[in-house]
């Protein structure tokens, strides 16, 4: 996967409404080139002393012709800040 299709899904995920509650956490499906790509919003994690550190987002996978590729691929903190502002507004009652 190239770099211009990573930052256009997460792009797309950054204007994603469309929020799904797996048993992995919160996940957009989102449409690029004619396939379906799946990013899970990053969740608090801990550090080795246990502290909580924050994690990135994930492109998880696509679904296209040919089947589905298990993928993962981490966000820059820019494009985590995205997909996390756009999860708040989605579900923000």
């Amino acid at each position: 996967m190239d770099a211009a299709t990573i930052a256009a899904v997460f792009a797309a995920t950054a204007s994603s409404t469309k929020w799904i509650q797996t048993n992995l956490g919160k996940v957009a499906e989102v449409n690029h080139e004619g396939q379906t790509w799946t990013v899970l919003l990053p969740s608090m994690g801990t550090d080795e002393a246990g502290q909580p550190t924050p994690s990135k987002a994930r492109i998880t996978g696509h679904l296209g012709y040919g089947g589905t590729e298990f993928t993962d691929v981490e966000a820059t903190w820019g494009q985590t800040i995205g997909v996390v502002e756009a999860a708040m507004a989605a579900t923000r009652i």
